[in-house]
């Protein structure tokens, strides 16, 4: 595996992640299944979002946030031996509290390449002091997240819990979870927020929360 961070250089080699399939979350994908799209994305994002459908206003929110080095929200990637993007995942590092929100993940199936960007993405934010992460999914895959994404050293370290449901097409009112994982977003199915964290034995040091 060559996992790397991306940057706006993998743009066209990680567009075959958005358009390989019709589904989001397991469900079909539709135009009405997006109601809102961000104004500051840049001109050339805005196009592609009007002549796609959902999967095509995630790729122009993924490369106009997560590939243009921003500070706050990333992106990592596994790239094979042809230069594309086989899988990859985004989260944005919270500047309000000492956690970070994996937004997004996309794959080519392989669930070991899955499993090697997560603990990517934890060995990344442990280090900048954040040991808790928030991710959303479909309400129907609950059991089978981590049978999928986590490798057995981070499924050992890490503990959860089931935080909110919100209903099929119904607005997350609490508002970085609206903000950051629906991406302002009506999603056509019951969606759980889980709230994942580094287990009490693990946590050797406390992050450094001061700032002058």
């Amino acid at each position: 595996m060559n996992i790397v961070k991306l940057d706006r250089s993998h743009r066209e080699a990680c567009r075959n992640l958005f358009y390989s399939t019709e589904k989001y979350m397991g469900v079909e994908n539709a135009a009405e299944h997006y109601t809102y799209v961000d104004p500051k994305l840049e001109p050339e994002y805005q196009a592609l979002v009007k002549k796609v459908n959902f999967n095509g206003m995630l790729y122009a929110a993924f490369c106009g946030t997560y590939l243009k080095d921003l500070k706050t929200f990333h992106a990592f990637g596994n790239i094979n031996d042809e230069g594309q993007v086989t899988a990859f995942a985004t989260f944005y590092e919270s500047q309000e509290e000492p956690a970070w929100y994996c937004t997004l993940y996309r794959s080519d199936g392989d669930k070991n390449v899955l499993k090697a960007l997560l603990d990517k993405c934890i060995e990344y934010n442990e280090a900048n002091g954040r040991l808790k992460f928030f991710t959303l999914f479909n309400a129907k895959h609950a059991k089978l997240i981590r049978r999928f994404t986590y490798s057995d050293y981070n499924n050992e370290r890490y503990g959860y819990f089931d935080e909110v449901l919100v209903p099929t097409k119904t607005k997350c009112f609490y508002g970085k979870y609206w903000e950051v994982l629906f991406k302002r977003t009506l999603l056509p199915a019951d969606t759980i927020v889980r709230c994942s964290f580094l287990k009490q034995e693990y946590r050797t040091t406390l992050p450094i929360g001061g700032n002058l």
